[in-house]
Formats: C-alpha cells, structure tokens, sequence
C-alpha cells in the first residue's frame, strides 16, 4: 500500500508539474536572466549601477529604466540610450552595448518599453512609443549625471523604437544607430509593412506567428513563452486564429490582421509616415535579406526632411552586424570575408563624433555591399544616380530583350492547400530552425506545376542590379482574389538557380494598399509586384529566371483566394491565374542596372 501510494503521489506531483510547465519554465528563465544580470553587473570594471529607476511617463504610467555610469565619474556624461520589449536585464545584446560604450566614458540606460516585464501599462506596437521615449529623453537630460547628450543603439524592435522616438525631433536626441529597423516603416512610399509584417498586403507569416506566439504579450505577467506546435499554428484556418490556440491572453496578432484595411487604425499606430519629420543625425544598418528596402526608403525621408546620415546595407540577414561576412557566406552565395568591417568601432565613432567632437567617420550617404562582386560600393543616394533601365518582356517560358511579337498566355493553378513552399528569402523570428532565410537554390521547388519559370539567355556580359526590381504584370484569374509571388534567380550553367530577390502582392490591392478592389473574374488587369531591393552582379555566361507562383509557405500567409476577409476565410478556392503578354498586354521586368558591369 505505502507503494501504491507513493507511485499516487508522484504520478499527481507529475501531473501537475506538466500542467504548470510552461509556468516552471517561465520561472526557471526569470531566475537564470536574473543570475546573469547580478553576474553582469558584479563583472563591472570601472563603472557602477544605479539603483532601478521608474520613470512616470505623462499618463502616469512608470517605465523601469536601469543606468550604468563610468566610475570613478569626474562630471556630466554623454548617455547610449537602449529600449526595447525583450526584458532589460535579460536581453544578451544589451550587455554588449553597455560594454562597449561604458569603456568609452558613456552612461548607458536602458529601459523596458511599455507594458513589458518590469514596467506598468499595456504593450502594443507603436501608439505610446515616441511620447514614451521623448518623456524618457526629458528625465535623463534632468540627471545630474546628464550632460544633456543622448545617442541611442539598437537592432529590430531595438532600432525601431529609436526610428519613431527621433519623429519627435527632441533637441537631446544627437545620434541614433538604428541596426535592422525597416519595421518602423508603416505607409511611407506605400509600404504598409507595419512591424516588417505585411509584404504587397500579403502577412509574411512565419515572422508574424512566431514574434506574436513568443513575445506577443501585452503586460508585465504575460512574459513567459508558451509550449508551440509551429506546424500547427502556421497552418490554422482560419489565420486569426492561430496565435489564440497558444497563448491565453490576448496580443495585437489580430488586430494588424482585421485592421489592415483600416486607415485611422494605422494612423495611430506610431509607424511611420509621410508626414513625419527628421533632425537626428543617424546611421543606419540593414542587410540585404532582411529589411534594407525599408530602411533605404527611411534613411531617404530622414534626409529629405533635415536629418544628416548615412546607410549601410550589408550581405546579411536580420540582425546580423557581419557574422555572414566574416564566415563568407550567407544562404548559399559565398561572400569574402577580407571585406567585413569592424563595426563596434564604427558606432563608437559615430557617437563620438556626434557628442564628443571627434572626427565623421569616413562613410558616404550609402555603403552597399554588391554581392555577387563582394565588394562595398559608394553612392550619394539609392539608387545610384548611374544606374539605368534594364527591360525583360514576358515572352513564353523566356524573358526577352523585346515585347512578345503574337500575344501569349502561361497559366497555371494556384491551390491554396498545396501551397509553393518557401526556400530562403526574408524571414525572421520564426521559432522554426528549419526556416533559413537569405538566398537559397530554388532548384528543388522549380519542377513544381504551380510555379512558372521564364528564362533568359546566357549573358554576354556582366549584369549589376543595383536598386529594386519592378515586374508590371497583365493578370487575369477566375476567382475574385488571389496573390503573385515572384523570384528573381540567377541561373549558373550548371543550372543552380540562386534567389536574388522577391517580392508578392496581393491582386486587391493592385491599385494601391488603400484601395482594394477584387478582381473582375476572366477580365485582365495590369499589376506592379515589386521585388526587394537588392545589388547583385550576375556573372557573364549565367542567366536570369523569373518565378511567377501563387504562394510561398509558410513565409507568406496563404489566400484562400474567396474575396472575403482573407484571414476569416476557411474554405479553399484554387485560383486558376494567367499571364498576359505581347503588343497590348506586355508584361515585363524592370530592373535598375549599372553600367561596365
């Protein structure tokens, strides 16, 4: 019996410690960041921590800000500012910064936004950040260990945050390095990608479910990490419903789903816009799989309305200062690794010469890596004011330098339940190893019926792209939505056939994101996907490829090609699409080359 009633006890004891896993993991998290945050601070050498501080913002609302001062202290310092969502005293990137600016006599604080782990109120992205950070900004400058100065450091939600605080054009904000930040890009140049989520009104949705199953929590007790089933999540219909089935609490997934269409929802969102303005002298960074479109299109509107700076676009993926570099290779294009730069020494400089008075660091308004050449390239502006007009026609199954002499047609079935999947392209925070992400063979998905290959000819001579690439499409399909996904390639004469770059759309919002229209059935319309920016030289002697499908799984969101709301839909409707070419219908690639290869 004292068996039996054993073996009870630590069966229930084993039950309820699975029923309460995923709270024993928060837990065990909370006390491992916690040692490694006292471990952190005890290694310490010449400088000191402050006590926490929370800093009531105008609503009320307190913000926990932690400070670390250079000791001994002989008067004011210039402060490296970090915000950010992921915990302050448990994100290792913070430990870095703090590192390297405190060994060059700065005070570093950093602050965990709203609504997360040590902080009061309600996360959601971005409607309270800007007026948080300028309010942050006021307390700091009211410090006496202030000298009145503020750059601030960051990558991701790291850098976005910094992105939309400089729209307040606060006079302490004199430096920002925004790293990996194209997410803070909300309708400016008609992007609408709302957090990086959103590409051609298409939801880029292994990014989205796996940020909002983690991290979506929106108060300081909903931190932990609930157990996913990835699969799972990433194919439930409907869409809205997938983040729900795994967390208990509620997080802004289905918000920026039902509201996408919703002007003055996004007005308020804190993403930015046309009508923002600059004045904070900036250096931006970004790679090329990940969000450096955005972060072009930034840097362009910080210029064009008063703020100074420069952007560098490396061969990289999101958050990735120069590792692929150093390691000569990202995806599968090989890179050289005698061209990665040190760029801890670059951002010291940066803030050096903004509040210390030191010398500019010697950079051009863009630094681009042109991958395929590996070699860093200068340029005044993006593109380059020498690059011109490159023009590809739809002719068959080929890409021609002329327009198709008969009209054509190439169609094919998109069907939403054998969806394209997706090798490689932009993609971060998935919570899937599987996923990997940059510029991947597409060979093993090339012989798919669903997925339309045009080929050009072998080229006499090297081909430089260097600016986004723009595919003007005549379409025609039977149901009232559906999507265009599409791959630019380069073809070795082995036949390896390398994504260059992507880009998709959502055929309703062919006129523009706000103003969806559904397709009139069997009538042919003209649509403009645009492919992400990218500079690649093709080699003499390979060929470039167009794909033309109607999906990418799970990288994008799958329509179910209905009409209705396309993440409320359930039922599947294979869309029957086809392309259009010739005199009247000449559908064509635009690429932006430069010349001499």
């Amino acid at each position: 019996m004292r068996l039996v009633w054993l073996a009870c006890v630590i069966l229930a004891l084993s039950v309820l410690a699975y029923s309460q896993r995923d709270r024993v993991v928060s837990l065990l998290r909370g006390v491992k960041s916690n040692a490694e945050h006292r471990s952190f601070v005890a290694s310490l050498t010449g400088a000191r921590a402050l006590p926490e501080a929370l800093i009531a913002m105008p609503d009320g609302v307190r913000l926990a800000m932690d400070v670390y001062l250079p000791d001994p202290q002989t008067g004011p310092v210039p402060t490296v500012l970090l915000r950010l969502p992921y915990g302050k005293r448990r994100f290792g990137s913070v430990r870095h910064w703090a590192r390297l600016f405190l060994a060059q006599g700065y005070g570093v604080a950093v602050q965990d936004m709203r609504g997360r782990y040590r902080s009061e109120g309600v996360f959601a992205p971005y409607p309270d950040d800007a007026d948080d950070g300028a309010a942050t900004l006021d307390w700091i400058v009211a410090q006496g260990w202030s000298d009145g100065q503020v750059g601030s450091i960051g990558c991701s939600a790291l850098g976005e945050t910094q992105v939309l605080l400089a729209s307040k054009r606060h006079p302490a904000h004199k430096a920002m390095i925004p790293l990996g930040a194209g997410g803070a890009i909300g309708t400016l140049d008609g992007s609408y990608g709302f957090f990086g989520f959103f590409d051609g009104g298409i939801l880029n949705l292994a990014s989205a479910f796996g940020w909002f199953v983690e991290a979506g929590g929106k108060t300081p007790d909903k931190m932990g990490y609930p157990r996913v089933d990835y699969g799972k999540g990433l194919a439930t219909l409907p869409l809205r419903d997938a983040v729900a089935q795994f967390r208990n609490d509620p997080t802004d997934f289905t918000a920026f789903l039902d509201r996408f269409d919703d002007p003055a929802y996004w007005q308020n969102s804190g993403f930015i816009s046309a009508e923002d303005h600059f004045s904070t002298p900036f250096l931006i960074v970004d790679g090329w799989y990940d969000r450096a479109r955005e972060s072009l299109q930034l840097a362009r509107q910080m210029r064009a309305t008063g703020a100074p700076g420069s952007v560098v676009i490396l061969p990289a993926l999101h958050c990735d200062l120069g590792h692929a570099l150093a390691e000569g290779q990202v995806g599968d294009l090989p890179l050289d690794p005698a061209q990665a730069m040190d760029f801890d020494a670059l951002f010291v400089a940066m803030m050096n010469h903004r509040m210390k008075q030191g010398p500019a660091p010697d950079l051009p308004p863009v630094f681009y890596y042109l991958l395929g050449a590996n070699e860093w390239r200068r340029a005044e502006e993006w593109p380059p004011r020498a690059a011109g007009e490159t023009v590809l026609y739809l002719d068959g199954a080929a890409l021609s330098e002329a327009p198709a002499p008969e009209p054509g047609r190439i169609g094919f079935t998109s069907d939403p339940m054998n969806p394209v999947p997706s090798i490689g392209g932009t993609m971060c925070c998935t919570g899937e190893a599987d996923l990997r992400a940059g510029p991947l063979f597409q060979n093993p998905i090339e012989e798919r019926r669903d997925l339309r290959l045009l080929t050009g000819a072998p080229l006499e001579a090297a081909l430089t792209i260097a600016g986004p690439v723009e595919a003007r499409l005549y379409v025609s399909t039977d149901v009232p939505d559906t999507d265009l996904v599409l791959r630019l390639t380069d073809v070795d004469p082995e036949g390896r056939s390398l994504m260059i770059t992507e880009g998709s759309l959502r055929l309703r919002y062919r006129d523009g994101m706000d103003r969806p229209s559904l397709m009139p059935p069997g009538a042919v319309v003209e649509a403009t996907v645009i492919l992400r920016d990218i500079a690649y030289q093709v080699p003499a002697g390979h060929r470039l490829r167009l794909h033309v499908a109607g999906s990418s799984y799970p990288r994008l969101a799958r329509n179910m090609n209905g009409g209705g709301d396309p993440y409320a839909e359930s039922d599947p409707h294979p869309a029957r699409i086809t392309l259009h070419s010739g005199a009247d219908t000449p559908s064509r690639l635009r690429l932006l080359t430069l010349p001499g290869g």
